[in-house]
């Protein structure tokens, strides 16, 4: 078997042809669960899934209660399936060992799927699961499922839009990404909402504006294009509207820096006559690449020097959330200040 990706899983599933071993992780969660779901769909037949299907919450189970559990031949079926949700590798090196033995020699009736869902699973950098990835590709199937890039999700939604009966261009369908956000279930939430409302219309930008719910990305870069533009009015209506929806302070400054970090990206690399293109490739923006857009435009009014005055007052805001006890939502209303000063060249020294 190999390490594989979505396509070949999907055959995989579509066909019958399953591996005895799936070892399921990435950073899309939607498409995770929904290859979990479809492989169970696919292979536990309702009718004995009391005696053929085992599911455990890796955190809570020991590894010997789940092979055992592997070792059970199907009952009135080709296949006893076990499912483990976040199975920590970490959890000691003699299970780690155990499982790689298993892993040698899966009973053909047997399903194992080891899936990553809310713990994190990163085979580039931490050598025991390195060792664990390659111990399920080589006895069935690892599956990394990652972010789908900006136009796989446009063809998804002007897709969905089709299947029922709307209509939703390309444009608007990378606008309404730039809205809510790049996670594929939101999406699809909102293309079901968006395409029952037109009734087989168009679902146009301003549609989009009034229905769509929006990420919080979206509404900081809301607060950020008003901070840019001098808006001092839009700007703190943004940042209320912020405080009123209970939004974290840190990860609101988070994305206010991101937005500043993509600008000055942008502005480097024009300045050094590169496209934009290669900042998305370097800093791997899949998926997001409707923030190098908005980027160029938004850093054509600022110089490289407000930017780098804005990236330290980021930096000193971030420091100071989290290292003291000071009011948080004052906080980022003075790095708003400093902010919009910064993009009005007024010293606030």
């Amino acid at each position: 078997m190999a390490k594989i990706g979505e396509q070949e899983l999907k055959q995989q599933i579509k066909a019958g042809l399953f591996s005895n071993a799936y070892l399921i992780y990435g950073e899309e969660g939607y498409l995770k669960e929904h290859y979990v779901n479809e492989l169970k769909k696919k292979i536990v037949e309702p009718a004995f899934e009391d005696f053929n299907f085992h599911s455990y919450n890796g955190k809570d189970t020991s590894l010997n209660e789940i092979l055992k559990d592997a070792e059970m031949l199907p009952m009135m079926s080709s296949y006893n399936f076990v499912l483990v949700c976040d199975y920590p590798i970490d959890k000691s090196a003699s299970e780690i060992d155990a499982l790689k033995e298993f892993l040698n020699d899966v009973p053909d009736t047997t399903v194992l799927v080891f899936w990553y869902d809310s713990l994190a699973f990163d085979s580039k950098k931490n050598a025991k699961m390195k060792a664990v990835d390659n111990a399920f590709a080589k006895a069935g199937s690892s599956v990394v499922l990652d972010k789908r890039t900006e136009g796989e999700l446009v063809k998804l939604l002007v897709s969905g839009c089709k299947k029922r009966g709307a209509v939703l261009s390309a444009d608007n369908a990378r606008y309404l990404i730039s809205v809510s956000g790049t996670d594929i279930k939101t999406l699809l939430n909102e293309t079901e909402k968006l395409s029952s409302y037109v009734n087989g219309g168009e679902v146009t930008k301003d549609i989009i504006n009034r229905l769509a719910v929006k990420c919080l990305q979206a509404r900081v870069y809301d607060l950020s294009k008003a901070i840019i533009k001098g808006d001092y009015e839009k700007a703190y209506s943004v940042l209320d509207t912020l405080f009123v929806m209970k939004e974290e302070p840190v990860s609101v400054l988070a994305v206010i820096s991101n937005c500043y970090v993509d600008m000055y990206r942008v502005k480097c690399a024009k300045i050094a006559g590169q496209p934009v293109e290669d900042v998305g490739h370097y800093y791997n923006y899949k998926g997001r690449e409707f923030a190098l857009r908005n980027a160029m435009r938004d850093c054509a009014n600022l110089s490289v020097e407000q930017l780098r005055k804005s990236l330290d007052v980021l930096m000193e805001a971030d420091n100071i959330l989290k290292s003291t006890g000071m009011d948080k939502k004052l906080v980022l209303e003075e790095t708003m200040v400093k902010l919009l000063l910064i993009s009005k060249e007024v010293s606030y020294d």
